[in-house]
């Protein structure tokens, strides 16, 4: 997971320099399809690390709703008794 949080750290901080250089008027013609080109590829792969992520956060909240309708299932499932005494 560290892998792909400094990906997209090193991909937005592209976009951070590109977008600088630009608001600077930094980059020349020449070099402009160039570093458009790599803007856009830093772009793609920030955005298909937030989809990754997405997923996968996705599939925790899943996880997660399946372990809350277990537990209260099985807490429906206990017979009431006035004797059972309650755990904390």
């Amino acid at each position: 997971m560290t892998n792909k949080s400094e990906s997209y750290e090193k991909n937005f901080k592209i976009l951070e320099n590109v977008a600088d250089s630009l608001n600077k008027d930094e980059i020349s013609i020449d070099d402009l399809v160039e570093k458009t080109k790599e803007a856009l590829t830093a772009a793609k792969n920030c955005i298909n690390i937030l989809n990754y992520q997405k997923g996968e956060f996705k599939k925790l909240e899943n996880e997660f709703a399946s372990l809350l309708n277990d537990t209260v299932e099985k807490k429906d499932d206990k017979p009431d008794t006035k004797d059972e005494i309650e755990p904390f």
